[in-house]
């Protein structure tokens, strides 16, 4: 039995979970009820604010409660909903690194003696393994448990996610998102639940797709070889070409600036994997008086891209050629 974790470290697991969900955050409260301001980008008017109860979620209650029922114990706050503002109601289980979620309709105002929010133990087991987890309980609640890296994408459709009702047969299939195929996808008739079933899909298979990246460059820039938890994912060939594959050969670790840099094509990688500046570029750059620092950014690149260890990860040539085709790449 993992011993309970403390707010405040509660509180770093989810700052954690939403960076690692490719989100940003900034914290408006960092007492309980954690209150924080969730956007996409750098642009922070662009987001959402989210509040988020949470406890310890264990199996408590002795031998007078089923060896299968987790839980928590709504303790120390009233679960309360305001208008402008998502909120839910989470678990977290440290011992399988997941969270569990429930309604938060039904536990708003919850201040009885011993309130409390149950969930199998299969579906946090289920969420561990294969990613994510739909629990319909007896009672006719929806409970869910996930991965960190999909909270976000939780928030966003919680509301939605919990009235399914009798209807959430449609989206159990998100208990195998490790498999799940386009054409399962296609066949969820409902276009609210394929709505959810394809956010959440999208975000397993982008998670997917950094995880497998990440790990094959050691977590450290292709150009540079910086690490410092400043490394993205980035595919070869643009995820807008139709040619553009999740494939780990198609992914390569940049760091943020060189990763801006190869977008913008002021750097490109040829087919011996050399790493190149365009010269039409930094022309264009000093024709607005934009060049500055150009001659200490092109000594810190290396000559040629860091290789993955394994060579079953090495970025194919190919991908690196249309690429350039694509980016209209002018050296």
């Amino acid at each position: 039995m993992t011993a309970p974790v403390t707010k405040k470290h509660v509180l770093a697991l989810i700052l954690n979970a939403i960076d690692d969900g490719g989100w940003r955050s900034l914290v408006a409260s960092a007492t309980h009820p954690f209150h924080l301001r969730v956007f996409r980008n750098e642009d922070s008017d662009q987001g959402f604010n989210l509040r988020i109860y949470i406890w310890n979620c264990t199996h408590g209650g002795g031998s007078a409660r089923a060896d299968d029922e987790y839980r928590i114990q709504l303790t120390g706050a009233v679960p309360t909903m305001r208008s402008g503002e998502v909120t839910v109601l989470l678990g977290w289980h440290d011992g399988y690194g997941v969270f569990a979620a429930w309604d938060m309709t039904k536990h708003r105002g919850q201040d009885s003696k011993s309130p409390s929010a149950q969930i199998k133990e299969d579906a946090l087991a289920n969420a561990h393994t294969h990613a994510f987890s739909i629990h319909p309980r007896h009672n006719g609640e929806i409970a869910v448990a996930f991965r960190p890296e999909f909270l976000v994408e939780y928030a966003l459709n919680s509301a939605s996610m919990h009235r399914l009702g009798k209807a959430v047969d449609a989206i159990t299939i998100l208990n195998s998102l490790d498999h799940i195929t386009d054409a399962e996808i296609g066949a969820v008739k409902d276009k609210q639940r394929r709505t959810i079933v394809t956010q959440i899909s999208r975000k397993y298979r982008a998670h997917d797709f950094k995880q497998r990246v990440l790990g094959a460059y050691g977590n450290r820039c292709a150009v540079c070889g910086v690490q410092l938890k400043l490394i993205d994912a980035a595919h070869i060939i643009p995820v807008a070409d139709p040619s553009s594959t999740d494939e780990t050969a198609n992914g390569i670790a940049l760091c943020k600036m060189h990763h801006a840099a190869m977008d913008r094509n002021l750097i490109s990688i040829n087919e011996n994997y050399r790493i190149e500046v365009s010269s039409t570029e930094i022309d264009r750059l000093e024709k607005y008086n934009l060049n500055g620092g150009i001659k200490e950014f092109k000594q810190h690149l290396k000559t040629a891209i860091l290789l993955p260890a394994d060579r079953r990860d090495y970025p194919k040539p190919s991908y690196f050629k249309r690429a350039r085709v694509v980016r209209n790449w002018a050296i």
